[in-house]
């Protein structure tokens, strides 16, 4: 189709944008450093042709996930998308891959038989399974711990190569949330079943379906903060994490790390609802509630039948992102050559249908604002993320 197998330009509108379309050529052969395992490429890579891996993405409806299955579609993965309940939760990752790519399969994580179904053909497992709340179905423990235990334990007997495993920035056994807590002892559950696994720590994720951006512009004229939203974090955008795990993925010198992937630079939840107030054109009225009172009233919440909000989320807004540190084993962003997109220049996109209509084509007019003055990288194309 193209001269070059290797790359070829999309034009549109006059703009030019090389899009690389193949790592290894179709005799190249890779070893698994863990098991042993050869994988030998097929056919050109790229969305209309199989690249030999296949990957299971557990947890791929959720935030994180369609990302996820959308880079690995891109390049030619066969990617196992398991999902609990209704198809319609994944439906819509069909048509991120060719036809056959994207195979769906129902599961409980509650039944190691269906849990070995959907990894026995795959030599990559990328486990992101997680959430901020209970149900009346699953805990915190049978969420973060349970099954990430039996996800690692199965991957292992059915001959899995790697195991990626999703956990969060300050998961810590003596964390000031059970959430935390319940992620801490998942890693070590993990370590335990599947030597080999990669353990990736995120910060707060911002992208189109976040909850930290959206929220802010959704509940702008009243949104409830805690201890003055004085709650320090390192957000970094959705697409990049997408893509960290991608080079994890694909590259054998990672087995067995340890990453956590955080901003450079640090905010607080109150620069963060100035920045939105900024780019919405529209002031955000920010509630203080004594974190008691609202997690009382959260804990009420957890009554009703369907999610509003928990008193775990409430322990969360009290927890500032903060990474590792003097720890020389645990790799960042720029270990796997990634520069993050910057918030300032990065959230427009994702928070401009919260301004009003008069104001829904303005610029972003960048040096309006004290956050912009302080950055030292132009505006630019690089920015915006796709």
């Amino acid at each position: 189709m193209f001269a070059n197998p290797l790359a070829h330009n999309i034009r549109t509108k006059g703009l030019v944008a090389p899009i690389r379309l193949a790592k290894r050529g179709k005799a190249d052969v890779m070893i698994r450093k863990t098991t042993g395992q050869t994988l030998v490429g097929r056919g050109t890579y790229g969305r209309q042709s199989w690249n030999g891996q296949t990957v299971t993405v557990f947890g791929c409806s959720g935030f994180l996930g369609r990302y996820v299955v959308a880079r690995l579609a891109r390049q030619g993965t066969k990617v196992i998308i398991p999902y609990r309940g209704l198809y319609e939760y994944v439906r819509h990752l069909r048509p991120t891959g060719d036809l056959g790519m994207i195979v769906p399969m129902e599961f409980d994580v509650r039944n190691p038989s269906q849990i070995e179904e959907c990894v026995r053909y795959s030599d990559v497992v990328i486990n992101l399974i997680g959430r901020n709340y209970e149900t009346k179905n699953f805990s915190l423990d049978q969420v973060h711990v349970d099954a990430a235990q039996s996800i690692a334990e199965i991957s292992r007997e059915a001959g899995v190569s790697r195991l990626i495993h999703m956990s969060r920035i300050n998961a810590r056994t003596n964390a000031h949330s059970d959430v935390l807590v319940s992620k801490a002892f998942g890693e070590q559950r993990v370590r335990e079943c599947f030597p080999g696994a990669n353990i990736v720590r995120s910060s707060t994720m911002y992208g189109y379906e976040d909850e930290l951006l959206n929220n802010i512009g959704k509940f702008k004229h009243f949104y409830m903060t805690v201890n003055n939203a004085a709650q320090k974090l390192r957000p970094v955008c959705v697409s990049d994490v997408a893509h960290a795990i991608d080079i994890i993925r694909d590259n054998e010198d990672t087995v067995g790390q340890t990453f956590e992937l955080f901003n450079p630079k640090e905010y607080t939840r109150k620069d963060v609802i100035e920045l939105v107030q900024f780019l919405i054109h529209e002031k955000v009225w920010q509630v203080n509630v004594p974190s008691k009172l609202l997690r009382l009233a959260a804990q009420i919440a957890d009554v009703l039948p369907f999610h509003y909000t928990s008193q775990h989320e409430v322990d969360l807004m009290s927890v500032d992102d903060v990474p590792t540190a003097n720890d020389p084993s645990i790799q960042t962003f720029a270990d796997l050559g990634i520069q993050p997109h910057t918030l300032e220049l990065a959230a427009l996109q994702y928070i401009r249908h919260y301004r009003p209509s008069q104001h829904e084509e303005d610029p972003m007019e960048p040096k309006g604002h004290k956050a912009f003055r302080k950055l030292r990288v132009p505006v630019s194309n690089k920015d915006i993320v796709v």
